[in-house]
């Protein structure tokens, strides 16, 4: 067989590759993930709570984190940030929730990143969404990497996870779908199934990598409805389904406490891995039959967008397939109930000193205001300089001349993300984020 040029391209280039380090910034973000560090202060607007209650909560509960002092100031981690809710809310008689995990008749909520068009932030977005629930309510939350660039899985992945490695699991083994020649699903029990979800630097966070045999999934998917009997675009709503039934909630906040009333961080601990109240799909920029199935299996999808008008354009296509494969599935089960909760346009890398960018906005909303939200993110060169590492605004650590930058961006992830909240998981309480920023930038 003759090869073309093309082919030995290929070839030469796969060769240098294998000799570049590529992942320089990358590990080094790895070795250190969520190094950053939150005030007293910082701690208290996460629990919302006033920093005098915090201050006297430490004095009576033995097991209050410590914290890092530095002079007159004291610092947390994630980590102990949830362990102080942990305190708070398993104190007898507590007043208010501070951790806003589900109960065992709740249902385990399925929130879908998609988007049609690339450069949109949508990992992004998915990422700062799901640290956000981390966060601010304590929910234990996964994250599936349906993209087989990994890219949300940067933004979550530490030294202990070995990305982009071929025997890493990935979304198509937890679907069944990762061997292409098989005559059907590979069913795998509960207990393999957890053992994909991977446990991250933040706590109560885990991660079902992204990697590229999820394009397996796809041939694996497309052979398995070539031969009938599989509904192949519902295989990950499955898998989720039987995965939870064997990991429901069952720890009530009284347990985080042991016979004598003192706060138990080991209970505590297991709790954290016991289940998962919300899961975050961040989808690949397309819609293939990997992607089709994040929306089959969503409560709620949310549509990052950029408002270009050719960007729009690929908005309308995106919409339009969706619409078509609706119609052929439920051609097949009429009764199949899809995504029951709220769904949402979410405008992204809005430039808001561009008119055309704030009036396509007003006019998108006029025209359909329960679609499209009012909280958009904003251009902003401090998450360019946070993605350069890898990390979120979350976990970005800006040198001294970049702080206001990034304290703005904070600002604006927080308004999109309690506008997300109100929409998507409507029974927690909004911090009056998006509020603010409705009030300002709509008058």
């Amino acid at each position: 067989m003759a090869y073309g040029q093309f082919e030995q391209f290929i070839r030469n280039m796969g060769r240098v590759m294998t000799q570049v380090n590529t992942k320089l910034q990358r590990d080094l973000t790895m070795r250190s993930r969520v190094s950053r560090r939150f005030s007293q202060t910082e701690v208290a607007e996460f629990l919302g709570v006033d920093t005098t209650y915090l201050t006297r909560i430490a004095k009576d509960e033995p097991n209050y984190p410590d914290g890092e002092k530095i002079g007159r100031e004291r610092s947390f981690s994630p980590s102990e940030i949830l362990t102080i809710r942990g305190i708070l809310a398993s104190r007898p008689g507590a007043r208010r929730d501070h951790l806003y995990w589900r109960q065992e008749s709740d249902p385990l909520k399925v929130i879908t990143f998609g988007a049609q068009k690339g450069g949109t932030g949508k990992s992004l977005t998915a990422a700062h969404f799901a640290q956000y629930l981390s966060l601010f309510y304590g929910l234990r939350v996964g994250i599936i990497d349906a993209d087989p660039q990994a890219t949300a899985s940067l933004y979550f992945a530490d030294a202990d996870l070995p990305l982009f490695a071929p025997d890493t699991p990935t979304l198509a083994e937890f679907m069944g779908v990762d061997d292409p020649g098989a005559s059907e699903l590979t069913q795998r029990s509960p207990e393999e199934l957890n053992a994909i979800w991977r446990p991250t630097p933040w706590p109560g966070v885990r991660l079902i990598p992204g990697g590229a045999n999820i394009q397996n999934g796809d041939i694996s998917l497309f052979f398995l409805s070539q031969r009938g009997g599989v509904p192949v675009y519902r295989v990950l709503r499955d898998a989720i389904a039987g995965w939870d039934a064997a990991h429901r909630p069952r720890t009530a906040m009284s347990d985080l406490r042991d016979a004598k009333g003192a706060f138990d961080p080991v209970r505590f601990d297991a709790a954290l891995n016991e289940t998962l109240d919300v899961i975050v799909i961040d989808q690949q920029p397309s819609l293939t039959l990997m992607q089709l199935n994040g929306l089959i299996a969503a409560d709620s999808v949310v549509i990052p967008q950029t408002m270009k008008g050719f960007d729009l354009a690929t908005l309308a296509t995106y919409i339009g397939n969706i619409g078509e494969y609706l119609e052929f599935i439920m051609g097949f089960e009429a009764d199949l109930e899809i995504g029951n909760g709220n769904h949402v346009v979410l405008p992204t890398i809005v430039q808001e000193q561009n008119n055309q960018d704030t009036d396509q906005i007003a006019d998108l909303y006029r025209r359909s205001p329960r679609e499209i939200s009012q909280v958009w993110y904003a251009r902003s060169d401090a998450i360019a300089n946070a993605a350069e590492e890898y990390k979120s605004i979350y976990e970005y650590l800006p040198p001294r001349t970049r702080r206001t930058s990034a304290k703005a961006f904070m600002n604006n992830a927080n308004a999109v993300n309690d506008s997300l909240v109100g929409r998507v998981l409507p029974h927690l309480p909004t911090r009056g984020f998006a509020e603010a920023f409705i009030k300002e930038r709509w008058g």
